[in-house]
C-alpha cells in the first residue's frame, strides 16, 4: 500500500462511518448532480457534464481555515497548489501532473492567466463576499475557452454577472485578523439587490512583517498583499441587463529564492493588476439568451534580484472579447455557439516589446438522447500568432446507471503556446545574466495533448458521495526549464548576455510526456442533529508522468505523485469548527545551488494541517475566530529553495449580517 493511503484512510472512515448512520435532512446535502456548472458554456447540471467537477459554493467559504483563495484551493480534493508562501503571495497551480502553466483560471467565464507568466495565475482580482461559487473542473478545456487549458480550469463565478436569480437583499460579511509577526488580515465586503440592480465589493488585505528565513542571508518572508473589487449589474429591461466590473490588485513580497536557486538571491518583487470588465446580456426567451463581454487588464511585474543589479521591469496589456449565443432548442439538446478574441503584450526591459494577438470560434451541443444519458460535444477553431490554425475537439458522456450510481468518460485535445517569459526570459537583461536564472527559447513550438478519462459517482446515501477518476494525457513538445551549460543556451537562443561558464535553466520542448494517474474522493453533507452539520471531502490523487528521453525537468520533476488532501468542518449556531491539510509524495530531488556549497532541497514527503474555531457571540451574526495556519509547524519547500511559513497563529472576529 503506497505510504499516504494509511492517512487517507484515517480521514476517510471516520466520514463514511458517520455518513452511514445519518439521516440528511439540509439544503447543504443536496444531490451532486442538481449543481448547475456554468463553465461548461450549457449551464448544465453537474451529473450531466461527463466530467469531475467540485463547486465550492460561496456561502460555504468562511467554512475554511484559510485567509485566501489560493490557500482555498490546497484544500480542495484533486487540486494540486505548489506555493511560495501563505496568505496568497505567489502560488502555481496545477491538476492531472500538469505544469502551472497548464491550468486556466477564468472569471465569469473570462480568462485570468496573466500574458507574462502562469506564476501569476493566483493573483485573483476579486473579494470573496462577491463569489456565488467556485467550479474546478479537471481535464482539458481548449475546446471551450482556447489554449492553457490544458490539465483543466477553474471558474470563479460572481455574484452580480452569473445568470442566476437570487432573491432581493443585503449582506455584509468581513472576517479581521490579527496574528504573529505582525500579521493583520482582513476579508469583507458586500452584496445587496433591489429592483434589477445588484451592487457588490470588497476587499482582501494582507500584511506581515513575516518569519525569519533559513536562507543565506536571513531575511524575513514579508508581503503586503491588497485586493479590492467593486461591480454591479442592472436589468435596463425585463430581458436586457448590464455588468460592470473595476478591481485592483497590489502585491509587495520578498521573493528570495522564488525563481534562482542561487545563494546569493535577495529578490524583492512588486505586481499590480488593474481589472475592468464588462458585460451585455439579452435574455430572448426563457430558452435563449445572448452574453457579450469585454475586458481589458493592465498589469505590471517589478523584480529586484539583489539591491545592486538592474532591475526587470514588465508592463503587460490584455484585451480580451467574447460572445455566445445559448439556446435550449428541446428538452434533448443545448446549443451554445461563439466567438473571442484577444491581444496580449508585453512591454519588457529584460524580455523586450512583443505584442500576440489570438482568435477563436467555438460550438457547444449538449445532448439527451435517451434517459439518463448526456453527451456533451464541443469544437473550437483556435488561431494563433505562435501555432497558427487548430482544430480543438471535446466529447463528453455521462450515464446515470442508477439513481445512485453514475459513470462517466471524456476524450478531449489541449494546446498551449509559450507565454512571453518562455519565449524571452533575460533576452536582453543587462549581461551577465547571473548563473542559475531561467532562460527563455524564442525557438518553442506549441505543446499539444490528447487527454482521455473515465470514472464514476456513487451516491449510496444523500449524505456520502464517492467518486473515482482514471485518466491519460499524452502531451508533445511540452515545455519546461532544463538545466544546461550556458554556452549550450547561447547557441539555442542566440542571446548575447550569456556567460558560457556557469549553468541556466533553459526553456524547452520536452521529447513526449505521458501523464497517468487516479482520483478518487469521499465527500459528507450531513445533518447530524438539530442545529449541528457536518460537512467534509477528502481526495487521494495518484499521478505518474513518464518523460522520454533523459531530461531533469524544472516544474514537472516537481508534481506531487501522491496527494491527500481535504477540509472537515462541523457547522453549529454555537459555534463552527474547521480542519484541513494535504499530505504529499513527490520524487526527491536536489537543486544544486549555482555557487558555494548551499544547495536547496525539495522537501519529498510533508503534512501541512490549518485549523480554525469560531465561537458565536452573537448566533449567526458576530463570532470571534481562532486560527491556526501549518498547525503542527511542519518545515518544506514547495519549489527550488524557498521556504514555506511555519506555524503562524492569529485571532479575531467574523461578523455577517443580512437583511
Amino acid at each position: 500500500m503506497p505510504r499516504p493511503l494509511p492517512l487517507a484512510c484515517l480521514l476517510v472512515f471516520p466520514l463514511l462511518a458517520q455518513a452511514q448512520r445519518i439521516t440528511t435532512v439540509a439544503d447543504s446535502a443536496r444531490r451532486l448532480g442538481e449543481v448547475t456548472v456554468y463553465a461548461t458554456r450549457l449551464g448544465q447540471l453537474s451529473g450531466q457534464t461527463g466530467r469531475y467537477v467540485t463547486v465550492v459554493p460561496g456561502s460555504t467559504l468562511s467554512r475554511y481555515p484559510v485567509t485566501s483563495l489560493d490557500d482555498l484551493l490546497r484544500l480542495l480534493p484533486a487540486i494540486e497548489v505548489q506555493s511560495r508562501g501563505n496568505f496568497g503571495t505567489q502560488a502555481d497551480i496545477t491538476l492531472r501532473g500538469s505544469t502551472f502553466n497548464q491550468v486556466l483560471i477564468l472569471l465569469d467565464g473570462m480568462r485570468l492567466n496573466d500574458p507574462l507568466t502562469g506564476h501569476f495565475a493566483g493573483y485573483f482580482p476579486i473579494s470573496p463576499a462577491e463569489i456565488e461559487q467556485i467550479e474546478v473542473v479537471r481535464g482539458p478545456g481548449a475546446a471551450l475557452y482556447g489554449p492553457d487549458a490544458v490539465g483543466g480550469f477553474i471558474n470563479i463565478v460572481t455574484k452580480t454577472f452569473a445568470a442566476t436569480h437570487r432573491p432581493d437583499g443585503t449582506e455584509l460579511a468581513g472576517t479581521f485578523l490579527a496574528g504573529e509577526y505582525g500579521l493583520k488580515s482582513t476579508n469583507a465586503g458586500f452584496y445587496g439587490q433591489d429592483k434589477g440592480l445588484r451592487l457588490a465589493g470588497g476587499l482582501l488585505n494582507n500584511t506581515a512583517s513575516g518569519q525569519l528565513l533559513d536562507l543565506p542571508g536571513g531575511g524575513r518572508n514579508d508581503f503586503k498583499l491588497n485586493t479590492y473589487s467593486l461591480s454591479g449589474a442592472y436589468e435596463i429591461t425585463p430581458k436586457f441587463s448590464a455588468a460592470a466590473r473595476a478591481s485592483f490588485d497590489r502585491r509587495d513580497y520578498n521573493a528570495q529564492n522564488f525563481y534562482t536557486n542561487s545563494p546569493g538571491d535577495r529578490a524583492r518583487e512588486t505586481t499590480g493588476r488593474d481589472w475592468y470588465q464588462g458585460q451585455l446580456r439579452y435574455e430572448w426567451s426563457e430558452r435563449s439568451r445572448t452574453e457579450l463581454q469585454l475586458v481589458g487588464t493592465s498589469s505590471t511585474d517589478y523584480y529586484v534580484y539583489t539591491p545592486t543589479t538592474a532591475p526587470s521591469d514588465h508592463l503587460m496589456h490584455y484585451l480580451n472579447v467574447q460572445g455566445q449565443h445559448q439556446v435550449q432548442v428541446s428538452t434533448k439538446l443545448r446549443l451554445t455557439l461563439g466567438g473571442q478574441a484577444d491581444r496580449r503584450a508585453v512591454l519588457s526591459n529584460d524580455r523586450g516589446d512583443h505584442t500576440a494577438w489570438h482568435t477563436g470560434a467555438f460550438a457547444v451541443a449538449g445532448i439527451a438522447p435517451a434517459a439518463g444519458l448526456n453527451v456533451t460535444a464541443a469544437l473550437r477553431l483556435d488561431h494563433d500568432q505562435a501555432y497558427g490554425t487548430e482544430l480543438v475537439p471535446q466529447l463528453n458522456v455521462s450515464q446515470q446507471v442508477s439513481e445512485k450510481l453514475a459513470v462517466r468518460g471524456a476524450v478531449g485535445r489541449g494546446i498551449r503556446a509559450p507565454n512571453f517569459t518562455e519565449q524571452y526570459n533575460s533576452a536582453i537583461r543587462p549581461g551577465p545574466v547571473p548563473s542559475g536564472f531561467n532562460v527563455g527559447n524564442p525557438n518553442l513550438s506549441a505543446e499539444r495533448t490528447w487527454n482521455y478519462e473515465a470514472g464514476f459517482d456513487y451516491q449510496p446515501t444523500r449524505a456520502l458521495t464517492l467518486r473515482s477518476t482514471y485518466f491519460n494525457r499524452y502531451g508533445r513538445n511540452l515545455i519546461d526549464y532544463v538545466t544546461v551549460s550556458g554556452s549550450q543556451a547561447a547557441e539555442t537562443t542566440g542571446f548575447t548576455n550569456l556567460n558560457s561558464g556557469v549553468t541556466y535553466r533553459l526553456a524547452e520542448n520536452l521529447f513526449a510526456v505521458t501523464t497517468q494517474g487516479i482520483e478518487t474522493e469521499v465527500t459528507t453533507r450531513a445533518q447530524l442533529a438539530p442545529g449541528l452539520r457536518l460537512d467534509g471531502s477528502v481526495g487521494y490523487t495518484w499521478v505518474h508522468l513518464n518523460v522520454e528521453g533523459d531530461v531533469q525537468s524544472q516544474y514537472l520533476s516537481n508534481v506531487a505523485r501522491q496527494l491527500v488532501s481535504g477540509n472537515v468542518s462541523l457547522t453549529h449556531r454555537r459555534f463552527t469548527a474547521s480542519f484541513g491539510g494535504l499530505y504529499k509524495q513527490r520524487a526527491e530531488q536536489q537543486i544544486a545551488a549555482s555557487a558555494g556549497n548551499n544547495a536547496a532541497v525539495l522537501t519529498p514527503t510533508y503534512a501541512v494541517f490549518n485549523a480554525r474555531l469560531d465561537l458565536a457571540l452573537l448566533p449567526e451574526r458576530v463570532w470571534v475566530v481562532g486560527q491556526a495556519q501549518n498547525l503542527f509547524n511542519a518545515h518544506y519547500s514547495d519549489l527550488l529553495g524557498a521556504p514555506m511559513p511555519t506555524r503562524w497563529l492569529m485571532a479575531g472576529v467574523r461578523i455577517a449580517l443580512r437583511k
